[in-house]
C-alpha cells in the first residue's frame, strides 16, 4: 500500500522496486564490457587500427554477440565518444547553473564569454583525441542506425544549452535580435569546419581553441548591442 506524506500533503509510493532479471543484468554488463573495451582499445591505438575482432576479446564475448548489440564499430565508437561529449556537455550545465545563481545583471561581454568558455571546454575534448574528435566529427552525420541517432540527443541538449545562453542575451538587451538557432548552428559550423580544417592541413591540434575561439568572435562580437564607438573597438580587436 502507499504510504501518505502528511509533510507534503501527498502519497509516496513504497512499494519495493523490483531488481533487474539475470538475463537483463548480464546484458547490462556485457555491453558495459563492450563499451570499456572500445575506449581503452579505440584511446589507445586509434579508430582505425583497432578491430571489432579485438574488442570482443577484450570484452571476453564473441565477435557475434558484439555485433547483436551494435550494428558495427562504428556505432559503437560513437556510443564511446557521445558519452566523452555528455561528460563536456554535463560540465557546462553545472557552469550555467552557477552562474545563474549568483545573482547580478551580466554584460553583453559575459555572454560572449559564457559561450566561448563552452567551446573552450568542448575544444579540450579535442586536444586531448584529436583523431578520435575528426572521426566523430567526420562519420557521425552519415550514420543512421539507431546508436548514432542516440548521439543527436547530446548535440540537440548542446544546442539548447546555447541558445538558452543567446536567448538570455537577447532578452536582457545584450544582443541584436538574431534567431538564437541560427546563431548557435554557426557557432558550431565554425567547430566542425575547425576541426576537419585542421586534421586536413595538418594544424597544430594544441592551437584549435585559440583559432576556434578567434572565429567565434568574428561571429558574436557584431551582435552586442554597444555605443557605436565600442561596438567597432570590438570588431578592430578581433
Amino acid at each position: 500500500m502507499p504510504r501518505t506524506d502528511e509533510s507534503k500533503g501527498g502519497t509516496v509510493s513504497s512499494m519495493p522496486v523490483e531488481p533487474l532479471g539475470l538475463r537483463q543484468r548480464k546484458k547490462q554488463e556485457a555491453m558495459a564490457r563492450m563499451r570499456a573495451a572500445a575506449r581503452d582499445l579505440m584511446w589507445d591505438r586509434g579508430y582505425d587500427d583497432v578491430t571489432t575482432k579485438e574488442i570482443a576479446a577484450r570484452a571476453d564475448v564473441g565477435e557475434a554477440t558484439l555485433f547483436r548489440y551494435f550494428p558495427s564499430k562504428l556505432d559503437l565508437f560513437l556510443m564511446v565518444y557521445g558519452e566523452e561529449f555528455e561528460k563536456v556537455i554535463n560540465a557546462c550545465t553545472e557552469l550555467e547553473a552557477k552562474l545563474d545563481s549568483s545573482g547580478g545583471k551580466p554584460s553583453s561581454e559575459d555572454f560572449v564569454q559564457r559561450i566561448l568558455t563552452s567551446y573552450s571546454m568542448f575544444a579540450e575534448l579535442y586536444v586531448r583525441y584529436p583523431d578520435l574528435a575528426f572521426t566523430f566529427v567526420k562519420e557521425s552525420f552519415g550514420s543512421h542506425t539507431d546508436v548514432a541517432q542516440s548521439g543527436l540527443a547530446h548535440a540537440n541538449r548542446w544546442f539548447e544549452l546555447l541558445e538558452t545562453i543567446v536567448d538570455e542575451a537577447q532578452s536582457s538587451g545584450s544582443f541584436a535580435k538574431v534567431d538564437p538557432a541560427t546563431v548557435v548552428q554557426n557557432c558550431h559550423a565554425l567547430y566542425v569546419h575547425e576541426v576537419l580544417r585542421s586534421h586536413a592541413r595538418g594544424l597544430a591540434s594544441s592551437e584549435l581553441p585559440h583559432r576556434l575561439s578567434h572565429r567565434l568572435e568574428s561571429l558574436l562580437r557584431p551582435l552586442q548591442v554597444l555605443p557605436k564607438k565600442a561596438w567597432l573597438q570590438q570588431l578592430e580587436n578581433i
